[in-house]
């Protein structure tokens, strides 16, 4: 355990003694996930908030005009412990009242991204007899492509429901006389903020992962193996498989602090980056949300660090491992950019036996709030166990071959 203290200490001492890679270690990942999320955040923030909605309703009734305004201002007054700090308005939207000889024309409007929402109540519906009619319609039109008119279109379309809902009662005592069948469904916000940062999140967080052990591990043991001074340390009392339990150790410490720093710059960044919507990070996420990613970012470190450590063992010099491990990152984010696509984690559990795949999905269930996160959180880090048990013995056994350690 000594020898291994020992060689853990000399790993440490090599990097911390350098400023470039305490910089590129320590700092760097937690910073560039807080700059890209931040400035996201921001980005966000613009297009999310447009100053003001314009809404063009022909034929509205009273009852549905109660029913919106209501709502709107519910929706934008801010809250804080409960507690009424800023009431809503309706400055944010400009309702426009039209005739059914317009409703072309403002189509029109709203396909150029000129009018975020049209509205088309049926003139009949406070006349409307479920015995002899047809059912009464609202007609909704917005632009898909537009992000201000699908976020106003999300919201009216509940309040059209809950319009039907409570017109049917006034008139007929039953809720289910009139049902309104809409394009456009409300989002939930807190599911869309989950599903966007799990479209990106993961693959920065292996990126930097991964290029914080590339900056430390080949030099740890190819950089020796090219300077000669890996020979003198494999014939020295010390046990080869120390050696190699001591380096790997040393490299995971160094690069769970790296897993540290992205850590921070997630909790960092996502205040920013959750501020589009009307809600902070605190209602999205919690310590246990935190807690798993953190334990997803841990159990990934020995996997990226065991294997540039067998790498870097068979290349004969840094170059040589620097043009082993370009292929393996590669690789490793054309993983990480499936969690871009897809709906949701991936819900094979034998897929959580794939190294770096597996960190990625777990991330993905966990920022979706999927109720199988902890499963799928416990198979990925006892997968990972696993490889870094396999790591270790390969690295073992590396270090015992005289022709692997001292090729030229």
């Amino acid at each position: 355990m000594k020898n291994i203290l020992t060689i853990f200490k000399k790993e440490w001492d090599r990097v911390i003694k350098d400023k470039r890679l305490i910089i590129t270690v320590m700092i760097l990942p937690g910073l560039m996930i807080f700059i890209i999320y931040s400035f996201i955040g921001t980005a966000m923030q613009g297009m999310f908030q447009d100053d003001v909605y314009d809404i063009a309703i022909c034929n509205p009734t009273p009852e549905f005009t109660e029913i919106y305004e209501a709502y709107e201002i519910a929706y934008n007054t801010e809250y804080e412990d409960g507690e009424v700090v800023n009431p809503g308005t309706l400055e944010h939207i400009t309702v426009t009242t039209i005739l059914e000889a317009d409703i072309d024309n403002y189509k029109e409007q709203i396909d150029n991204e000129e009018w975020d929402l049209l509205i088309v109540i049926d003139s009949d519906i406070l006349d409307f007899d479920p015995l002899t009619d047809e059912e009464p319609i609202i007609m909704m039109y917005s632009n898909p492509n537009q992000i201000s008119s699908n976020d106003i279109a999300s919201r009216f379309s509940n309040y059209i429901n809950i319009y039907g809902a409570s017109l049917s009662y006034n008139l007929w005592g039953d809720t289910s006389y009139i049902t309104f069948d809409l394009d456009g469904t409300a989002v939930d916000e807190s599911n869309l903020a989950g599903t966007m940062l799990s479209s990106l999140l993961p693959m920065l967080i292996v990126m930097f992962l991964f290029s914080g052990a590339m900056s430390i591990g080949p030099e740890s043991i190819a950089g020796e193996k090219e300077r000669g001074t890996i020979a003198t340390l494999l014939v020295t009392p010390v046990k080869r498989r120390e050696i190699a339990i001591g380096k790997i150790l040393g490299l995971s410490v160094l690069t769970l602090i790296s897993a540290c720093s992205s850590f921070l710059g997630i909790m960092g960044s996502l205040p920013k980056m959750l501020s589009f919507g009307d809600f902070n990070a605190a209602d999205i996420y919690h310590f246990g949300d935190y807690f798993m990613i953190l334990a997803v970012l841990f159990s990934t470190v020995f996997v990226v660090v065991g294997l540039i450590a067998v790498i870097s063992a068979y290349a004969k010099n840094m170059k040589e491992a620097s043009s082993f491990i370009a292929p393996v990152y590669i690789l490793t984010i054309l993983v990480s950019v499936t969690s871009m696509f897809g709906d949701g984690a991936n819900t094979n559990l034998f897929m959580y036996m794939v190294p770096i795949y597996n960190t990625v999905q777990t991330l993905i269930a966990i920022l979706t709030f999927e109720a199988m996160a902890p499963t799928y959180l416990l198979l990925t880090a006892l997968a990972n166990l696993v490889y870094l048990a396999i790591f270790v013995y390969i690295l073992n056994r590396m270090f015992n071959s005289e022709k692997i350690m001292f090729s030229k």
